[in-house]
């Protein structure tokens, strides 16, 4: 039960759904909506989880009848036919349509269990399937009419076409809603002419339906001003043309096309969405891209640790396995602790994704953060363990490293993410702030993007750090550092702003600093919701190993709290002074500006 103060904050946010990381910038712990930690599956829904082993064994059959060959699809870059008619044969491809339309309809959580699995196998299937279900279909679920539904859904979930997502451009990529693309009505009205180009684009040089925007014509107040909109366009259309593909560093299999709209004739019937609302189209098919993205960089780094300790157990140096040494058991048991993090955060984030009652933006934005940093990291420790091999074909640590890095700038580069967290954070606190709230304003609606309540107004919220739920004693520690924790980032926030003021929203440094806070806090209290939840289940005795991993994390993240918390104390800011200034320097002088200390040419 929370206290009475707790829910006199919670009715203050009546204006705007729910957030528990938001709320953390004003003190306050909504941990209603993290505690108790949610039910698996196999619990809350059986039919569903029975789906879901069905939907697993079939990727396991595939992947052991050899048609999923990851060093192949690298090398030619691409997936083949035949392995696109297996995934479609499984119901891989109508994982996210509805049933009255031949998909699955899983739930959010089901959905991120089956992209954990294939993203685990082959990233490059991961992505395929991925815009497939997440973006392009999703995009006609979520905002098509019944008449575009009957046409596509159907195909796409046989996987008789794949769909694709076409939103980014030559020169837009976070700050999308600016997309140059355009749309004017043809003079009698029956169709829409679109003119622009969009890039790296997943799918597009094969899929038969695709998602796109582009800006049209609408009457704001008396005005005619631009507003995006939503379309579903095909390649049979006249107009449409593939300028090429990309060449790229990792997930070679999955193939990133360039479009070319030439005067494109998309009917009028094919606009997505109300006219001028495709920013909103936008907002929600990507949303809940984070929660896939997150869930496949989790899958991915549980199977890389896998990799890593038989690696380390069988390589012998020096007269040892390399397990032996401490200084690779640092490497197994941080990337373990740090798994079972993201994997506590994920659990979470599917709940509230399949709540519909709470505003999951920061969570989803989080959780990506840290998956996508998670496995870049542990690939990279991969190859430093694998030595020469890590770095060399036919080994697959090398490919696994180039596959790991787009992760942090799919969904949202992670520097746009930590900005987006932290200046919805400081909503509520900076409230009493007339000239702060106005300059806020610019930069959420460009952000919002990222998450469906961005702009939603936030009163200032009066509530105390505790966190009011029943846990093991066991817990006790974590539970206090995390209370203290919570109350130094309000007081850091309320600092920040009131130093800063207006300005704040251009002190990105800050903001970074702030959003990690509260990105480790987030973790933190979701380690402590499903180790709970595990002593509930099993008794204390029976998760001494969680209860070891729920330990070493919640240590380090609070190391790393400490840290960024150091980092915002006013002697920092000469330091923040002092990057600012060589900054300048270095882009005065095109890089490098000191003489050779051996020899000048």
């Amino acid at each position: 039960m929370d206290s009475p103060r707790k829910q006199r904050a919670s009715r203050r946010l009546s204006d705007s759904p729910s957030s528990f990381t938001r709320a953390l910038f004003s003190g306050v712990v909504l941990d209603s909506l993290l505690f108790p930690f949610p039910n698996t599956l196999e619990e809350s829904n059986p039919e569903e989880a029975r789906t879901v082993r069905r939907l697993l064994k079939a990727i396991r059959e595939i992947e052991a009848s050899g048609l999923i060959d990851s060093a192949r699809f690298d090398e030619e870059e691409t997936v083949p036919e035949d392995v696109i008619s297996a995934l479609a044969g499984a119901g891989l491809l109508g994982l996210t349509i509805p049933r009255k339309y031949g998909g699955l309809e899983l739930s959010g959580a089901a959905y991120a269990r089956i992209f954990a699995t294939l993203s685990s196998i082959d990233a490059s299937l991961g992505v395929l399937v991925g815009v497939h279900c997440g973006l392009g279909s999703k995009a006609i679920v979520l905002s098509g009419t019944d008449a575009q539904k009957e046409m596509y859904l159907p195909r796409l979930a046989r996987g008789e076409t794949l769909a694709a997502y076409a939103l980014t451009e030559p020169d837009i990529g976070s700050d999308a809603q600016n997309i140059k693309t355009t749309a004017t009505p043809s003079g009698d009205g029956s169709k829409w002419i679109l003119n622009g180009r969009k890039i790296w684009i997943g799918n597009a040089h094969r899929a038969g339906v695709i998602a796109t925007f582009a800006q049209t014509s609408v009457v704001r107040r008396g005005e005619n001003v631009q507003r995006m909109s939503a379309f579903i366009i095909r390649p049979d259309m006249p107009g449409f043309k593939i300028a090429g593909t990309v060449r790229k560093l990792g997930i070679r299999g999955s193939t990133q096309a360039e479009l070319a709209y030439e005067n494109l004739e998309v009917p009028s019937d094919h606009m997505l969405g109300a006219h001028g609302k495709g920013f909103g189209v936008a907002v929600h098919v990507l949303n809940g891209g984070r929660l896939t993205l997150a869930a496949g960089c989790t899958g991915g780094a549980k199977k890389v640790l896998g990799m890593m300790t038989k690696y380390a157990n069988e390589r012998i140096q020096f007269d040892q396995p390399l397990a032996n040494f401490e200084i690779t058991q640092r490497k197994l048991s941080r990337y373990a602790s740090e798994i079972y993090a993201s994997e506590a955060m994920l659990g979470i984030l599917a709940s509230l994704v399949d709540r519909h009652d709470a505003d999951h933006s920061l969570e989803a934005a989080a959780a990506k953060v840290v998956a996508s940093e998670l496995i870049w990291r542990i690939c990279d420790d991969m190859v430093q363990v694998a030595g020469g091999r890590g770095f060399v074909k036919p080994y697959p640590y090398e490919r696994m490293l180039r596959d790991s890095r787009i992760n942090r700038i799919f969904e949202g580069a992670n520097e746009v993410l930590r900005l987006f967290i932290a200046l919805n954070g400081i909503q509520g606190p900076a409230t009493s702030l007339q000239e702060l709230g106005s300059a806020l304003r610019r930069p959420l609606r460009n952000l919002g993007l990222l998450g469906g309540y961005a702009t939603a107004r936030v009163k200032l919220m009066l509530g105390t750090a505790t966190l009011d739920c029943p846990l093991d004693e066991r817990l006790a520690k974590h539970k206090d550092f995390f209370e203290r924790h919570v109350s130094e980032l309000r007081s850091a926030t309320d600092r920040a702003v009131m130093r800063n003021r207006g300005k704040i929203v251009e002190r990105q440094l800050i903001l970074e600093r702030l959003a990690n806070m509260a990105i480790e806090l987030f973790a933190t209290a979701s380690v402590i919701s499903r180790t709970q939840s595990l002593i509930d289940q099993r008794g204390i005795a029976n998760v001494q190993h969680e209860l070891a991993l729920c330990d070493l994390f919640c240590v380090e993240a609070g190391r790393r709290f400490r840290s960024n918390r150091n980092a915002l104390d006013a002697k920092d800011e000469e330091v923040d002074d002092r990057r600012r200034e060589i900054a300048a320097t270095v882009r005065e002088t095109g890089g490098y500006f000191v003489s050779d200390a051996i020899l000048d040419e």
